[in-house]
């Protein structure tokens, strides 16, 4: 501390308190780096609470109504003890304090109240008003409070003279929120995805805990300071403040402007989400536009020496007009996303590229009218300060009714406008507000300035009721899963969305509090001889009735088939409502329960009514509306069913539901024998993904099956039972004996059992094999959601034959439908399963090749392969199973290349043909490698068949020992290091990692 006295001193010298340059600059970087702090806790905050409440509209208004509300509880209270406090400079330190404090010791803050509640129903709407609001206040309350108190004490502490206070607080105002647009930035691109929520938190705490210290120290060594001697008299006539516009008025304005402002912004979300994709980055960088445009506008304000009184009427003016010229453009938006979209290539360049300029666009969009957003607070409190002493307390007014605006602003503009008006009409309300802000700032200015002010505000309320200059229709549908340009790219909105929507009719609209949801039906398909309908949430299409029918009637009867019980259902996520309608075909269900968390989902069910089976008419529905973690979390009884299809998780709130936590909570609510039905996509998505969901599923389920949907969708089964052949053939006489289901499971060619268990694609030992190492997704550390978002981006996805290849054949003993006929890996035994081999496999092209090939060596007669060069296809197969002959060439250097590229010729058949349906031997190709090992004239050569023998054996799970003894039997220089040309030198690095991995693979328990 002597030290840190020392050091303010010296920044002081002889000066005075606010005459150095080098302590000025201190204290505004830690003033800016105090702002940044601020945004980074609001959105770990943020998702911390929404685990605890649930993301739906009501929980986040609760979020951001009691960090709002604290904020302006800070202004308000501390604003009136800057009048009783003598040393300004300490008591804004112990409010950093508090805050570094409480942001340190938030995670088992945190842990306790969820403890403390976990009886809680927050129920929808009052117990989750009363409770939700109590949760947060005991979290987030303290905090709040004091990040609101910071202001008003550094405004008077550094403050010397009245002439000064306006330029102050402006400059205060407008860095402190420089920094929190840059902690937006950093919270939502960089600190969560690398570092997760404790951590992020935690380090930040850093950042209050050093102003703490920086300033004490200050207060220290100012301690004894006193004001200049301005007298208030002094201070009116060195700067006369006008009578007219009394304090009511600005107030009012401060008011206002945070509720327009926040209205703005909540209306802009979604508009953004809409065009570019609900995904945290679109989020961030409109909260990050936000804040730099308000802080720029502060920053002017404080650069002015004389504000003459109309600047706050020409101000509010300004925004009114901006608005209502923006609001000409946003049904374009769509139509500009695209076209900025597809300047820029696929990767991770073209990704930063893309959100730089996605930013830029919006700040030039949006900088006027947000940028004079920024500059009312200060100029308010300008008009609104009158001495010194009192500049604090006016500070904390000005400010505590702004904040509580944007309160109001948040939890009226953001939900509850939402039950009368739409998108264009809310944006219509803040251009409305802006304009009596206007008409009260330019009320004692005389007729000249009061014209125009109503006159903008007259248009927008027309504009409300009529909505003008704006098509809904354009917003049915997001543009931004098209990203390579096509013929009208370039056309102009008009003509690009005539063609882009051509193929479409909108059926139903609604924007609601929690999200904008469209039906749309396409063209009549001639084999389903009627038209598809699929339902749009915020853009994204979250099911087609057609497009996605195998994988919602498959999410349904995968586990209903397979689970002995099946009393109680829970499906999470309604859509087009399928799942839950083919559900309804058995008889012996009693509950089927929905967790949906938009209404306007659920008010879009009737359209779908011709393919749900009258889903709604059916007494055993019983709809849950709200967060689907916080209503299994809360629900009674267990399930014998839990069904879980939510949108992708990139998209905002929904990775909660692919967390380590959710599938705890799952296996808690099911029964005994109960299953979870895990759905997960393979397109805008990478490996790390997809290992990623199924390494968690895997840690909280003992039985984990993979089985495949349409063509590009996983169905993951979890259990905590095994199946059994007995359970597999009441399935089968379920589908025999229920005429409605068999009826609905023709539709996507399912006749029988075996046609359900042919399209499992991984078995749980194969997963917990492969994927072990893939990380877990926690709530903690959500890195699924951020990566999920960059995959999006680059367009990438997971091919089929990642989940269909020759690693699987090992584990074809494992698989159902070997549990069902013994004995599946011996093809010499298939002759009496004719039924198998005739399925008709129409979406599963690889699945029908490979049982195409298993059915002609099992019966080669019975089943002639019919393509065209079938014999050069089957030779092979032949030679690696050693049911031909092949023999490793000895020689000459070309003899031993050819040896060799007919060796790569044949792994390369194997990876093409070999799996689970056709688990062939490999023993033909074992023993080339094992003569090549012997019989090649050279050393490289021996011990290439060695290491290409080394990974053949791993990879079918042989014994640890001898695979060892081979590698340890390749031939060495004298330092030890293999023998090899040099184009293999990583084909023996790769050999040596692979071993390592499979020996510590085998020796888990």
């Amino acid at each position: 501390m002597r030290v840190l006295i020392y050091a303010g001193r010296t920044l002081l010298g002889g000066e005075g308190i606010m005459r150095g340059r080098s302590f000025v600059f201190f204290l505004y970087l830690v003033v800016f780096a105090t702002g940044s702090a601020g945004l980074i806790y609001q959105v770990a905050w943020q998702k911390y609470l929404s685990r605890m409440l649930g993301a739906d509209s009501i929980a986040t208004a609760i979020i951001l109504g009691v960090f709002l509300g604290g904020l302006s509880a800070g202004y308000y209270l501390c604003g009136v003890f800057t009048t009783r406090v003598k040393n300004h400079f300490k008591a804004f330190a112990v409010l950093e304090g508090i805050i570094g404090a409480w942001a340190l010791l938030f995670p088992p803050i945190f842990a306790t109240v969820e403890k403390m509640t976990a009886a809680w129903s927050f129920s929808v709407p009052y117990l989750m008003i009363f409770q939700g609001f109590f949760s947060c206040v005991l979290l987030i309350g303290i905090p709040t409070v004091a990040m609101g108190g910071t202001i008003p004490f550094l405004t008077r502490a550094v403050s010397e003279r009245i002439e000064e206070a306006t330029r102050v607080t402006a400059r205060v105002y407008s860095i402190n929120t420089a920094g929190a647009f840059l902690g937006a930035l950093l919270a939502g691109f960089y600190l969560l995805p690398e570092y997760g929520l404790p951590l992020t938190v935690m380090t930040t705490a850093v950042i209050n805990l050093a102003a703490f210290l920086f300033f004490y120290a200050l207060g220290l060594v100012c301690q004894r300071r006193e004001a200049l001697p301005v007298t208030t008299q002094e201070a009116l006539a060195a700067e006369p403040v006008s009578r007219k516009t009394v304090s009511p008025a600005l107030y009012a304005i401060a008011f206002l402007s945070g509720f327009y402002v926040m209205t703005l912004e909540n209306i802009l979300m979604r508009l953004s989400a809409l065009s570019l994709g609900s995904s945290s980055y679109t989020y961030s960088l409109i909260v990050s536009v936000f804040i730099f445009s308000i802080a720029l506008g502060s920053h002017f304000v404080g650069r002015l020496r004389e504000i003459p009184e109309r600047y706050l009427y020409f101000n509010q003016l300004f925004i009114a007009l901006s608005l209502l010229l923006i609001y000409l453009s946003l049904d374009t938006w769509p139509y500009a996303s695209h076209v900025l979209r597809v300047a820029f290539q696929d990767n991770m360049a073209g990704f930063w590229a893309y959100w730089a300029s996605v930013f830029g666009v919006l700040l030039l969009v949006l900088i006027v009218p947000v940028s004079f957003m920024g500059a009312t607070v200060p100029l308010v409190f300008h008009f609104a300060k009158r001495e010194l002493a009192q500049a604090g307390r006016h500070a904390g007014y000005v400010f505590s009714l702004n904040t509580l605006g944007n309160l109001l602003g948040s939890i009226v503009g953001g939900a509850l406008f939402y039950q009368f008006l739409d998108l264009p009409g809310i944006y219509l309300v803040a251009v409305f507000l802006s304009g009596i802000s206007a008409c009260l700032a330019g009320r004692y200015l005389g007729r000249g300035y009061l014209f125009p002010a109503l006159a903008l505000s007259a248009c927008a309320l027309v504009f409300i009721i009529a909505t003008p200059f704006f098509e809904t229709g354009r917003f049915k549908i997001g543009t931004f899963r098209k990203t390579a340009p096509g013929p009208y790219t370039f056309a102009g909105p008009g003509e690009f969305f005539r063609h882009f929507y051509s193929h479409l009719n909108l059926v139903y609209h609604k924007d609601g509090s929690t999200a904008t949801v469209s039906v749309v039906e396409g063209k009549e398909r001639e084999e389903f001889n009627r038209k598809s309908r699929a339902i749009i949430v915020n853009g994204k299409s979250d099911s087609d009735t057609l497009g996605d029918m195998i994988t919602l009637k498959l999410l349904a009867h995968l586990p209903a088939l397979l689970s002995p019980e099946r009393d109680r259902v829970m499906v999470i996520g309604l859509g087009t409502g399928v799942t839950a309608g083919e559900l309804t075909l058995y008889p012996d269900i009693k509950e089927i329960h929905i967790a949906e968390i938009s209404p306007e989902v659920i008010k879009a069910a009737p359209f779908f009514r011709e393919d749900t089976h009258d889903l709604l008419s059916d007494p055993r529905i019983r709809f849950h509306l709200g967060d689907a973690f916080r209503i299994l979390g809360r629900s009674p009884g267990k399930y014998d069913l839990i069904i879980s299809e939510p949108s992708n998780p990139w998209t905002v709130g929904v990775d909660l539901l692919f967390t380590r936590e959710f599938y705890s909570l799952a296996a808690r609510r099911l029964t005994e024998r109960g299953i979870l039905l895990q759905w997960m996509h393979t397109y805008s998505a990478d490996p790390a993904m997809v290992g990623m969901v199924l390494n968690t599923i895997s840690n909280e389920f003992k039985n984990v099956q993979v089985f495949l949907g349409e063509d590009k969708d996983l169905l993951i089964l979890a259990s905590n039972r095994e199946f059994t052949a007995a359970g597999l053939a009441a399935a089968d006489e379920t589908i025999r004996e229920n005429k409605r289901l068999r009826a609905s499971l023709k539709e996507i060619e399912i006749e029988s059992i075996e046609a359900l268990l042919m399209r499992q694609l991984l078995t749980d030992s194969y997963i917990r094999d492969h994927f072990s190492g893939s990380g877990i997704q926690s709530a903690d550390f959500p890195r699924l959601h951020y990566r999920a978002g960059k995959a999006f981006f680059l367009n990438s996805h997971v091919p089929q034959e990642d989940f269909f290849n020759s690693g699987l054949a090992p584990y074809a003993g494992e698989y159902l439908l070997s549990l069902r006929h013994p004995g599946w890996g011996d093809l010499g035994k298939d002759r009496d399963r004719r039924g198998i081999y005739e399925l008709t496999l129409r979406e599963l092209p690889l699945f029908a090749r490979a049982l195409s090939l298993r059915a002609h060596l099992a019966d080669p007669r019975g089943y002639p392969l019919s393509e065209q060069g079938s014999r050069d296809r089957l030779d092979p197969v032949l030679q690696i199973a050693g049911i031909g002959s092949a023999r490793p060439e000895e020689g000459s250097r070309r003899q031993e290349a050819a040896s060799r590229e007919a060796i790569e010729g044949l792994i390369n058949q194997m990876r093409a043909s070999r799996n689970w349906i056709i688990p062939y031997p490999v023993t033909g190709l074992e023993s080339l490698l094992r003569g090549g090992m012997k019989g090649a004239r050279t050393a490289e050569e021996r011990n290439w068949h060695g290491l290409k023998l080394v990974s053949l054996l791993i990879g079918e799970g042989r014994e640890l020992k001898p695979v060892k003894e081979i590698f340890a039997r390749l031939e060495r220089d004298g330092e030890g290091r293999l023998l090899l040309k040099a184009g293999d030198r990583d084909l023996g690095d790769n050999a040596a990692r692979l071993l390592a991995s499979y020996a510590a693979r085998i020796k888990k328990p």
